[in-house]
């Protein structure tokens, strides 16, 4: 049974790090939705991208506590200063079927880099002779 949970968690990760030029993982909450309760767990995230304030693609690999059971999921996510909060499809690995989720974590996002300012222009007085 833990194989089959490994070989999930891997498959998932590879396959989401080579969909975008710069991935970004990232690990924090969850919260399961079915079977007429709510499970909570950690999980841990991809991203497609790391830019800061964008939405973002995801999937990743929860452990529920109260199941006791492994949950793959597919998502999206609001990456902010830091941190993100997604919504989200899962299944439980261990047979438990399909549910929604909901997570929240840290994750190590890029600022959007500020434009440098515009060189000031050149005077044609001031240019040296070549």
């Amino acid at each position: 049974m833990k194989y089959k949970a490994l070989t999930a968690a891997a498959l998932a990760l590879g396959l989401a790090a080579p969909a975008s030029a710069d991935p970004l993982i990232g690990f924090g909450l969850s919260f399961a939705f079915g079977g007429g309760g709510t499970d909570v767990g950690v999980g841990l995230r991809v991203f497609s991208d790391d830019e800061e304030d964008s939405t973002v693609a995801s999937v990743g690999m929860d452990y529920l506590f109260t199941s006791q059971s492994w949950r793959a999921t597919a998502g999206v996510a609001q990456l902010m200063d830091g941190s993100y909060i997604g919504a989200d499809l899962g299944v439980k690995l261990n047979g438990g079927g399909f549910d929604a989720g909901l997570s929240l974590g840290a994750a190590d996002t890029e600022d959007d880099e500020p434009a440098a300012p515009p060189s000031p222009p050149m005077d044609p007085g001031q240019q040296q002779p070549g």
